[in-house]
């Protein structure tokens, strides 16, 4: 954040040099950053009821953040076995099935990935 303070009215290269970084890592910074949105998830079930879950900040979308609430609620997710059930931000779904498949996907590559660097 403190990078994108210090990017007002100066060019990438001047907070390169401040930092340390190169220009290239200061831009996708401010890139990140400027994407970010916040997600309010909520639990919703076959007939329209909501729960609030979560509310979750990201720079990768509405699923990276319905996959962020189920990882971190993933034990009152597992329990739950309503297939009609799904997250969403009021505008946009998923169904906590696909969020299950993705969480899995992901971390079984995060396992891959830290196996290969060891």
């Amino acid at each position: 954040m403190a990078i994108y303070v210090a990017r007002a009215g100066q060019t990438y290269a001047e907070v390169a040099k401040q930092f340390n970084l190169s220009p290239s890592t200061i831009g996708a910074v401010c890139r990140r950053l400027k994407a970010e949105r916040t997600y309010q998830i909520y639990l919703e079930g076959e007939a329209g009821e909501r729960q609030p879950v979560a509310v979750v900040v990201t720079h990768k979308g509405f699923t990276a953040a319905c996959v962020a609430a189920f990882r971190e609620y993933g034990e009152y997710f597992r329990n739950l076995g309503c297939p009609g059930w799904r997250l969403t931000d009021g505008t946009s779904y998923n169904t906590l099935e696909t969020v299950r498949k993705i969480a899995a996907r992901t971390a079984d590559r995060a396992v891959e990935t830290k196996g290969a660097l060891l």
